[in-house]
């Protein structure tokens, strides 16, 4: 009994360290995933808007509310800008669960802020307005970031981003702890005097892991919403909304396994039971 209530004890343990990586892989973590995130956030209205807002506030003050919001205009709809937003999400992404990112991690912000840039300059350059009139410098002079810091163009990713290796972290997990949850589930059912008993424990074990799990879903989209204040938050809570519905689905049917187990042991430890030496016929006693 001692020994079949420590492998199932294990098998919680192990279980509830599955899933999650399981859910991390399969959401935050999938590269695939995060290029079409990268990409939706690069495309949608939200980075043009902010793009067009930090020209107009830096040029307006100096060039004109005109010549800003033209200037604006085609740099919220340049492909250039758009490519390097989306380029330096990717990189931040990688940067943080990948565990051999590229050597030289590209400062986000000033690639952003030095696309902005450039793209302002060729919109003058094609109206044949003088750069000076825009504020930013001459081209010999130009500092890539001056639009970015001068009218506070919001973080693009957080700053001092870790090297985590969160992929190979997760996967290694999720390997390990799949074999030790199958394990114990195997030696708990097996060693215990009513198999029965022990398979309908490890299946309610399962359902309220997953089931915990259900809810917890709930909660993080909740909270990644709430950081997501960058355009790299934006690019995360878009590579969530997109794995929720295969989320929702691994836990469900975790759920709805674990639970299928339970049932199973009970209907188990009932036959055993039934069939068992304690409700055997009794033979006759002999007659002297």
């Amino acid at each position: 009994m001692a020994l079949a209530g420590l492998a199932a004890a294990v098998f919680s343990i192990a279980f509830a360290a599955l899933v999650p990586a399981q859910l991390a892989l399969m959401s935050i973590l999938d590269a695939g995933r995060a290029e079409r995130a990268a990409s939706q956030i690069s495309e949608s209205r939200f980075t043009g808007d902010l793009v067009e807002q930090t020209v107009v506030r830096a040029i307006a003050p100096v060039a004109g509310e005109g010549l800003a919001r033209q200037a604006a205009t085609v740099a919220s709809d340049d492909p250039s800008v758009r490519d390097v937003v989306e380029r330096s999400l990717l990189d931040a992404h990688a940067q943080i669960v990948d565990s051999d990112p590229p050597v030289e991690v590209v400062d986000a912000d000033t690639a952003v802020g030095t696309a902005i840039v450039s793209s302002i300059l060729d919109t003058a350059a094609a109206n044949g307005v003088d750069v000076a009139a825009l504020g930013v410098g001459d081209s010999q002079s130009l500092d890539p970031t001056a639009i970015a810091v001068d009218a506070g163009l919001p973080t693009v990713v957080p700053d001092d981003l870790p090297r985590l290796g969160l992929r190979s972290a997760a996967e290694t997990t999720r390997l390990v702890a799949l074999v030790v949850t199958l394990l114990a589930a195997l030696l708990a059912v097996l060693v215990h005097p009513r198999s029965g008993r022990a398979l309908r424990g490890i299946g309610i074990k399962a359902a309220i892991v997953a089931g915990a799990w259900l809810v917890t879903l709930l909660a993080v989209g909740w909270l990644i919403g709430l950081v997501s204040d960058t355009l790299f938050g934006e690019m995360i809570e878009a590579v969530w909304s997109d794995a929720v519905p295969s989320m929702l689905l691994l836990v469900g049917g975790g759920a709805l396994i674990g639970l299928a187990l339970a049932f199973a042991g009970i209907a188990l430890d009932g036959f055993t039971r039934t069939v068992g030496p304690s409700n055997s016929p009794r033979r006759p006693p002999r007659r002297h």
